[in-house]
């Protein structure tokens, strides 16, 4: 039987609904403290000190030592008791770990970047306890060996590793300033992101997990907050993606997993950007979110040849401040609740072969849009369109 054919259905242009952004927390500020001396000394000595100071400062401050392992015969270092290090610090070959105390533990005021495939260990690092910011970037190691826990205060980027195993030994010990894990071929846990102690719940910045093609889960369940982007895609062999607690969040893009069979729904009452659920093939089902009411950009479903239903999208969302546009899902049948949107900018419905035409029909005629709705090449069973 022939498609149906091409509909557009013009409107009456409305005003369109204020957009908002993401945004990103700033850096910590840092104050720089001096040890005092106990004794006189001599003007040498003193510029001694002084060049040092640049390095490792006072000891003390907020931070507390990770809990060790109970087996682990090194003594626990009292609260406070760990040298302070302010500065960055990059390390490309083993030997400029030397530059790092040798002796005793010390958090790290600064960015940490480990570089290149000459990084194979992180034991030179010694005492090790905390960083502000994190980075592995495309070294050679294996696992994190350090010798202590490593707590994070802010970013962890974690790129193109092409032997890391996982993350285990690290952690965020506040929220954390963003993430991006990408490109890491055998990485197979998000470890830091799943603790239940400390407990990652917010991201004050972007999170994006993509091409670490050994990932089977990609879990987040203690997430409640992304002030940035969230950004899951191109994780080949992920099946599950549990966001369940999210309930904050902005431009948020789920696409490019051929194994992915369930994706949670989400806690949040909107989504501050676009939402866009690609090109997932084996996708069947989408958990219901029943708290969302706005999505503040483009709501795109777009190649998920295996989704029957969008049911997960309830009475309660009203408002697509762009664009909706439902594309190319081959075993889709039915649209959820989309036909009570309130406001939409514009309606695009198409190839989705087995969706009867007036389902979709009833998004254009029972939803104010001030541009015209396309509605093409659905399925072609006669039937009534209905806005209750």
């Amino acid at each position: 039987m022939r498609p149906w054919v091409d509909i557009v259905w013009p409107s009456t242009p409305i005003g369109g609904a204020a957009t908002t952004g993401s945004h990103s927390a700033g850096a910590l500020a840092r104050s720089l403290l001096n040890r005092e001396k106990p004794m006189r000394l001599t003007t040498f000595a003193i510029a001694f000190a002084t060049l040092a100071a640049g390095c490792v400062g006072e000891v003390g401050g907020p931070r507390k030592p990770r809990d060790k392992d109970p087996a682990d015969p090194t003594p626990s270092a009292p609260e406070g008791s760990c040298a302070k290090v302010e500065k960055d610090v990059t390390i490309r070959a083993m030997a400029d770990m030397q530059s790092l105390p040798r002796t005793g533990c010390y958090d790290i005021y600064g960015k940490l970047t480990l570089q290149g495939a000459a990084i194979t260990t992180m034991l030179a690092l010694e005492e090790l306890n905390s960083v502000d910011q994190l980075i592995l970037d495309h070294t050679g190691l294996t696992r994190i060996d350090t010798k202590r826990p490593v707590g994070i205060y802010g970013r962890l980027t974690v790129l193109g590793n092409s032997k890391l195993t996982n993350l285990k030994q690290l952690s965020f010990e506040t929220a954390a300033t963003g993430v991006q894990i990408d490109g890491n071929p055998v990485l197979t846990s998000l470890d830091p992101l799943v603790l239940a102690d400390p407990k990652l719940d917010e991201v004050d910045g972007d999170l994006e997990i993509t091409g670490n093609p050994a990932l089977t889960a990609i879990s987040l369940p203690n997430l409640t907050k992304v002030t940035g982007a969230l950004t899951l895609a191109s994780n080949t062999a992920v099946r599950t993606i549990d966001v369940t607690k999210l309930a904050t969040t902005g431009h948020v893009d789920i696409a490019d997993h051929p194994q992915l069979t369930s994706l949670t729904g989400f806690a949040a009452t909107a989504i501050n950007g676009d939402f866009a659920i690609r090109n997932n093939q084996v996708l069947t089902t989408l958990g219901t979110m029943s708290s969302l009411y706005r999505v503040t950009g483009n709501l795109t479903i777009d190649n998920n040849t295996a989704l029957g239903s969008l049911a997960a999208f309830t009475t309660s969302v009203k408002f697509v401040d762009k664009a909706l546009t439902i594309t190319n899902n081959a075993s889709l049948t039915d649209v959820g609740a989309l036909k009570h949107l309130q406001l939409v900018q514009a309606i695009t419905i198409t190839n989705n072969h087995n969706l009867v035409n007036c389902r979709a029909l009833e998004v254009d005629r029972c939803t104010q849009h001030p541009t015209g709705a396309v509605i093409s090449n659905n399925g072609t069973t006669n039937c009534s369109v209905l806005c209750n």
